[in-house]
């Protein structure tokens, strides 16, 4: 700046960049791995779900070891360098300015001093980059975990497995170097033996899953899920030190510590916790004692009796049981049934010596009789031609669970081969019918135990019972027969029937009623029928527009011959009165000529001749002109009415 000098000046080094140690080296080393790991993943089609979620996973592992070890080489560096001097800006000799211009120009003063003297090697680079990386390795674990069912190949597990493994040795290396040095050789050092931990434990944790996944195992995907866990939970609490790191006071260069720090990755250890170690990290950071506190004291002391206490009285409150009052149990007492226990406060023997198996009470269930479907009928299901569901809306479309009409196949439906006679011949006929069974267990005692100890799977039964019926039931009749018998003799002997079958069964199952929704032809019926409609109507109507085509045309042909008619009729009339008014003129003119002879043709003569000679110019020539070629006067009409005629001079 003109008319500036700065005053003061960094020490030699301050640019920091000198040789870098070995901690920048394996951050930069890390950093690498957890970049190309992702890129390979999503680059390679190869790869199944659970390879990529274990590649990202071993990524975000070594982000975080990179953060650790480059945030720490930053520092370290700035601590090598020492302190930077405060620099500031002295104008000389500027010229005064206005009272507004001058306080604009202190205040630059002021911001220009203080953004020359931040030293960004030391603040803001080290909780910048532990922020970033750790922010990544938390956006990795979260795109990998969804992950699938293990599928690829076992050599392409086995080999994934293999390289993570073995890949942890150089970090157990790096992870015991770091754990065998002092606060006084490297005072990072303890938080780069922590954060190693956290790659080292994946690496193994990932490829004994992907060997484990190589021999067809389902289970090994929940170890990647836990490691997702710890990986994502370091992450944060990196994150989250760094950034109350940027808003806190900070401590003198030389005791300064990094930011990629985490208790989490702490208790990644293979060793009890020790008591000490904990007194001592509370002794450093609060400068409280907890060794000299006897409540602490007593606390230890008691700890092992106050555990087996608790974990006893647990277990004698499993003796205890309380019901609501939709609920009800069966209690065995070793291994033997001895009551059913209703809603209420129930003591017996503790877990495993007494047991409670849960049974219904008075839950009531509806399922559709439809063979090949365990669980509830979807509305989703259904034909393409059902309406969509309107929700929340009385007057719109009604959804595809209230449509009952038989032109499309439901998806609660089954269809049933009836007989029939047709022509004399016997026949097959199809019948599609839409039941539902509503049932519970039975409310008493011996239903409860029936239920608990007889049938697993009721649902199932009901369906092979009412099925069995129904083929037995549709063999005994036709489809008009079906059609036509009363539903509710149907429903009751249907009810009895199957309620004698689960009973001899000793199922403890109670029916409750039969729903016969529907029974009809099936849907391919109903669109034939919907055919020969069509085809009905369609014939109807061609005969309709055929009768309307016949009129049409009978009566455009009455008008045109009454057209006809009429206009030869005035025609006729037009001519006769234009013979009538011709023969008057003739008989005028004949009865003129009469009377007055020559001199009535002369003067026709001379009207004839005015309007001939009315139009056109004429050219007058004087008989007296002489010469041997006279010209003739052409009297003859001429095309235009200024012309004048034409005079012929060689005759």
């Amino acid at each position: 700046m003109k008319n500036e000098i700065r005053n003061g000046s960094p020490k030699s080094g301050d640019d920091g960049l000198g040789t870098p140690g070995l901690e920048m080296v394996l951050g930069y080393t890390f950093l690498a791995a957890g970049l190309s790991l992702p890129i390979a993943a999503i680059w390679s089609s190869q790869f199944s779900a659970l390879q990529i979620q274990i590649l990202f996973e071993a990524s975000a592992s070594c982000l975080i070891a990179a953060a650790a070890f480059l945030s720490c080489a930053l520092l370290a560096q700035a601590r090598r360098r020492g302190p930077r001097e405060r620099v500031t800006f002295v104008r000389r000799g500027a010229k005064p300015l206005a009272a507004p211009l001058q306080w604009l120009r202190k205040q630059s003063d002021a911001l220009r001093s203080t953004i020359a003297n931040i030293d960004w090697r030391a603040d803001w680079a080290p909780p910048l980059v532990s922020i970033l990386l750790g922010a990544f390795a938390a956006w990795l674990v979260l795109e990998a975990w969804p992950a699938a069912v293990a599928a690829g190949s076992p050599l392409s597990y086995q080999v994934l497995g293999c390289s993570l493994i073995v890949a942890a040795f150089p970090v157990l290396v790096m992870e015991r170097h770091y754990a065998n040095l002092t606060a006084a050789e490297m005072p990072d050092a303890a938080h780069l033996a922590r954060l190693c931990r956290v790659p080292l434990a994946a690496f193994v944790a990932l490829g004994t899953a992907a060997v484990l996944s190589s021999l067809g195992l389902a289970w090994p995907r929940y170890i990647a899920d836990a490691v997702a866990i710890v990986i994502g939970l370091v992450a944060a609490e990196i994150v989250l030190r760094s950034a109350v790191y940027v808003f806190v006071p900070l401590p003198p260069l030389d005791q300064r510590r990094s930011s990629a720090d985490s208790t989490i990755a702490g208790f990644i250890r293979f060793e009890r916790p020790r008591f000490s170690a904990i007194t001592v990290a509370v002794r450093q950071r609060f400068g409280i004692d907890l060794s000299r506190s006897w409540a602490l004291a007593f606390v230890r002391r008691a700890a092992l009796s106050v555990v087996l206490g608790t974990i006893a009285f647990a277990w004698l409150l499993s003796g205890v049981t309380a019901l609501g009052l939709g609920q009800r149990a069966v209690y065995e007492e070793i291994g033997v049934p001895k009551a059913v226990f209703h809603p209420g406060l129930h003591v017996h023997l503790p877990w495993p010596f007494g047991i409670l198996r849960p049974v219904e009470y008075g839950a009531v269930h509806e399922i559709p009789i439809v063979f090949g479907r365990e669980g509830p009928i979807s509305v989703e299901s259904a034909s393409p031609g059902t309406p969509a569901a309107a929700s929340g809306n009385i007057e719109g479309v009604p959804p595809p669970t209230a449509d009952r009409l038989w032109d499309y196949a439901h998806p609660a439906e089954v269809s049933y081969l009836i007989a029939s006679n047709a022509n004399g011949r016997q026949n097959f006929q199809i019948v599609d019918i839409d039941l539902r069974i509503v049932y519970r267990v039975g409310l008493s005692d011996e239903a409860a135990m029936d239920a608990v100890y007889h049938v697993e799977a009721p649902e199932a039964l009901i369906r092979v019972a009412a099925g069995r019926m129904l083929v037995q039931h549709f063999a005994r009749y036709t489809l008009a027969d079906v059609l036509g018998q009363n539903r509710e003799t149907f429903v009751e002997s249907f009810k009895t029937q199957l309620q004698a079958r689960l009973d001899a069964l000793s199922t403890g199952v109670e029916i409750i009623a039969i729903v016969v929704e529907a029974i009809h032809p099936p849907a391919g019926a109903a669109r034939a029928y919907h055919r020969v409609q069509a085809a009905t109507i369609h014939s109807i109507a061609e005969i309709a527009f055929s009768k309307a085509d016949a009129t049409r045309v009978l009566k455009a042909a009455d008008a045109l011959a009454e057209k006809t008619r009429n206009d030869a009729a005035a025609e006729a009339a037009e001519r006769v009165d234009e013979a009538q008014a011709a023969a008057t003129l003739f008989a005028g003119d004949r009865q003129a000529y009469a009377q007055g002879g020559q001199a009535f043709l002369f003067e026709r003569w001379l009207s004839h001749a005015a309007k001939g000679l009315h139009a056109p110019s004429l050219v007058i020539v004087d008989h007296r002109l002489g010469g041997a070629n006279t010209p003739t006067v052409d009297l003859r009409p001429q095309n235009g009415a200024g012309s004048p005629p034409y005079i012929d001079s060689d005759k």
